[in-house]
């Protein structure tokens, strides 16, 4: 189960559900108080003995560290933004000015993933020229490309307009990481940390995700 950590209310349920996805709801004193560190390291004591190590919490929360000391952290960003890498590259070609039709694209990875797989059978109707930097089952995902799609993508580009980078491969240029530390937009009511963990959970579907804005990690 996943807790989603809240500033106290009245009432205080013990459980809030999401997209049908139910979470265990703890409640906490907002600032940086000795009762607002008090009732974070009673919370995350609640969390500790009922096995739950996984959180949603507010936004800019103070006391992250805290939880973290008795194991229980925020979901991972990265799944769902590598999950909706097909929008969050429309989005960022669009915010820089590039035309999709007449861009080189490299999609780069240590190996084929669902999630990169997926990205760049959607957008390879799209853009003019896709190549991958994928040492694992990259050939295998070229070849695929050429026979279901027509499209003549390579294994080796000497030159992109920019690099979407699904793990930690480095890359050389312009690149969009997917990464925890990406700054992304959804078009949505909820905040990244909860949208990752109904994703995480099989509770959201990231193609429904609108994506309104993307901002790279500084330095890449």
């Amino acid at each position: 189960m996943v807790a989603y950590v809240a500033y106290r209310s009245n009432p205080s349920p013990p459980y809030i559900v999401f997209s049908s996805m139910r979470f265990r709801a703890v409640f906490v004193s907002e600032g940086c108080s000795f009762f607002a560190r008090y009732s974070a390291r009673a919370a995350a004591r609640v969390l500790r003995r009922e096995g739950v190590r996984c959180a949603v919490f507010p936004a800019e929360y103070p006391h992250r560290k805290l939880f973290a000391q008795y194991g229980v952290t925020a979901p991972s960003l990265a799944p769902l933004y590598r999950a909706s890498a097909a929008g969050i590259t429309r989005r960022y070609m669009e915010q820089r000015g590039m035309d999709a039709h007449c861009a080189t694209v490299t999609f780069a990875a240590q190996s084929v993933t669902p999630e990169l797989s997926r990205c760049v059978e959607t957008l390879c109707s799209e853009i003019r020229y896709i190549s991958l930097s994928v040492p694992r089952g990259g050939d295998s995902l070229v070849e695929r490309l050429r026979i279901r799609y027509g499209v003549a993508a390579s294994s080796a580009a000497p030159h992109a307009d920019i690099t979407i980078v699904f793990d930690d491969t480095p890359a050389d240029g312009e690149a969009l990481c997917l990464n925890d530390t990406l700054g992304v937009v959804f078009d949505s009511e909820h905040p990244n940390e909860l949208l990752a963990a109904l994703y995480l959970a099989g509770a959201l579907d990231a193609d429904a995700l609108r994506v309104s804005s993307v901002t790279p990690t500084a330095g890449g």
